[in-house]
């Protein structure tokens, strides 16, 4: 049985106006964070139990502001965009950052999207 995955980023609200979003770096390399997904949850439910247990994310302080599906390596994967003010925001684990918009459209670069993004 192959597993199913989830990825997702979160929209940071600076207070001078400018943006980062969490992204998963991987070597050299960055990516949308991403986790399985698991049976008793839904798709949501899985990526936001991730966002809680393993970045230590209040979900209360997010909320969700798009929705798409990317195709990585053949398979359906579905993107969340979530948005958050910056006062709400914990430390990251390693491996995790947050990033400039340009991290995120090299990102964007590497993947197939059925509907791009909107972030506004």
């Amino acid at each position: 049985m192959v597993t199913k995955q989830v990825s997702g980023t979160i929209m940071l609200h600076l207070e001078d106006g400018s943006k980062r979003f969490l992204v998963h770096e991987k070597g050299k390399d960055k990516e949308f964070a991403r986790t399985d997904t698991k049976a008793e949850n839904t798709v949501l439910a899985s990526f936001l139990n991730f966002l809680k247990a393993t970045l230590h994310i209040n979900v209360e302080d997010i909320r969700l502001v798009e929705l798409t599906n990317t195709q990585s390596h053949g398979a359906s994967l579905p993107l969340y965009v979530f948005e958050m003010a910056s006062e709400t925001a914990t430390e990251l684990p390693e491996g995790f950052a947050w990033e400039s918009p340009d991290s995120v459209r090299k990102i964007l670069g590497t993947i197939e999207i059925e509907g791009v993004p909107l972030f506004e």
